[in-house]
C-alpha cells in the first residue's frame, strides 16, 4: 500500500512537472527517484536478502545523481555479505539524510534509530513508514528502534 502511494506521488509529480523543465523540477524528480531506490534497498536489508540488496544497490547506482552516495552503493552492489552491506548502508543513510534535508524528497520520511546496531554504537536509517522495521538486524530484532525525526515533504 505504501509503495503504491509512493508510486502515485511520483506519477503526480512527473505529470505536474512535465511542462516545466527547469533545474529545480529536475532535482525534485531525481530526489524522489533516489528515495524510492533507497527504500527498496532498505527493504531488502530488512528482509536480510543480500542478493536483492545487491540488485537494489545496482539499480540505485544507475539513477544516482549524488557523488556522496557512490562509495556505499558500490560496496553494497559488490558483495553478497549482508553484514558488509549493512555497514555500507549506515554510510549511505548518513549521506541520504543530508540529501533529503537539503533537497527534499516529495514524500514524508521518518528518520529511525536503532541504539543496538554495531555493538551498541547505534545507527539510523530513513523509512517511508512510521513503523520501525530494522535493516541492521532484519528478523532478529525487526522492530528494534524508534522514530527520531519526521521529515515532511
Amino acid at each position: 500500500m505504501k509503495k503504491a502511494i509512493l508510486f502515485i506521488a511520483l506519477a503526480v509529480t512527473v505529470a505536474a512537472c512535465s511542462n516545466n523543465k527547469n533545474e529545480s523540477t529536475y532535482y525534485a524528480k531525481a530526489e524522489v527517484n533516489l528515495v524510492e531506490k533507497y527504500i527498496a534497498l532498505k527493504d531488502a536489508l530488512v528482509a536480510t536478502d543480500a542478493a536483492t540488496a545487491k540488485a537494489a544497490a545496482s539499480d540505485f547506482i544507475k539513477v544516482n545523481t549524488n557523488d556522496k552516495l557512490d562509495a556505499a552503493l558500490k560496496t553494497i552492489a559488490g558483495t553478497d555479505d549482508v553484514a558488509a552491506q549493512r555497514v555500507a548502508f549506515e554510510a549511505l543513510s548518513i549521506n541520504m539524510y543530508s540529501v533529503v534535508k537539503t533537497s527534499g524528497a516529495n514524500v514524508t520520511l521518518y528518520k529511525q534509530f536503532c541504539p543496538m546496531a554495531f555493538s551498541g554504537k547505534g545507527a539510523y536509517w530513513l523509512a517511508t513508514e512510521e513503523e520501525v522495521n530494522n535493516p541492521y538486524y532484519g528478523d532478529k530484532m525487526l522492530h528494534c528502534g524508534s522514530v527520531q525525526e519526521t521529515i515532511a515533504q
